[in-house]
């Protein structure tokens, strides 16, 4: 049985982000997007309750959303899969239901903002869905520090060539630059973590060890 005990928090960077487009009259496309990042996250919760998932907080992202799980090491990779390839899956169904259902002055935004997130979720970027799924098909080493380098480092050169082709684009892939300026940041602490995580499994394995 699942075990719910869900805090839902903004992150800071989205404050100046709803600032600037309110002072650029931008703000009510940038609420079909937080609309659509919430369905997004919802798609990930309601699969992850399903599965038997315990779901600990979810925090709400400029990019999607991130969310924490406890005893997220008794998870399996099939499980984790499928909560990971739920949020894309949910995004997918707005669109649909925005192509068919809904009137053309908010569907054609809407459609257009379904597949930017898609786009940019399935990049195989650690923390993006596309990223998680690559982590957890990669995870066949024996540990989690090896499975964790490895992966973590082609996460960042994959965020770096973004990044080099985002710049050619400029000012139109500005919000995309600080998007991934921000996934790269946490790549960075994510590797710097990797050996508490390493740490956690050896207690973990010590414990369950007869």
């Amino acid at each position: 049985m699942a075990t719910i005990m869900l805090k839902v928090k903004l992150h800071p960077t989205l404050l100046p982000i709803i600032v600037w487009l309110v002072l650029t009259g931008q703000f009510a496309n940038y609420a079909l997007l937080f609309l659509s990042l919430c369905i997004h996250e919802l798609g990930h919760l309601i699969v992850a309750y399903l599965v038997g998932a315990n779901i600990k907080s979810c925090v709400i992202m400029p990019y999607g959303g991130e969310i924490q799980f406890s005893k997220s090491w008794q998870m399996t990779k099939q499980q984790q899969l499928l909560i990971t390839m739920a949020g894309p899956f949910a995004t997918l169904l707005l669109f649909l239901l925005a192509l068919f259902f809904l009137p053309q002055n908010l569907s054609v935004p809407l459609q257009t903002i379904q597949l930017l997130l898609l786009l940019l979720n399935l990049l195989p970027i650690w923390p993006l869905d596309g990223g998680r799924i690559v982590e957890i098909l990669w995870s066949e080493k024996k540990s989690i520090i090896q499975t964790k380098t490895s992966f973590l480092a082609f996460s960042m050169s994959c965020c770096f060539l973004c990044l080099l082709m985002a710049l050619l684009y400029i000012p139109e892939s500005f919000f995309f630059i600080l998007i991934l300026i921000l996934l790269f940041i946490q790549n960075i602490q994510a590797f710097r973590y990797r050996r508490y995580e390493q740490a956690f499994e050896n207690i973990v394995l010590n414990r369950l060890t007869p």
